[in-house]
């Protein structure tokens, strides 16, 4: 184990020592810890991010009529020519 010395803002100190004592019983190692994995696991967090928009999408076509595989279909070939005629450019 690596004994760790961190220099930071006094609010942020207290705001640490706060929520240490709060939610971790004052163990500040298991709140360093929980804290560190949380930011470690950012990209869990964004692909949830990503399925909560996918899903927003998904009611928003729903309430609007929704959208036949032919309409997908087009619209796929579209992006792709103008794609093709940005590259050109």
């Amino acid at each position: 184990m690596t004994e760790l010395v961190l220099k930071v803002e006094d609010i942020l100190a207290e705001k640490f020592k706060e929520i240490s004592s709060q939610k971790f019983q004052g163990d500040d190692a298991l709140t360093f810890e929980f804290a560190l994995k949380s930011l470690l696991s950012k990209d869990d967090l964004d692909m949830r991010r990503l399925g909560q928009i996918i899903e927003q999408i998904q009611d928003e076509v729903e309430i609007n009529g929704g959208i036949t595989d032919e309409e997908i279909d087009a619209h796929i070939a579209a992006y792709r020519r103008q794609k093709s005629a940005r590259q050109l450019i």
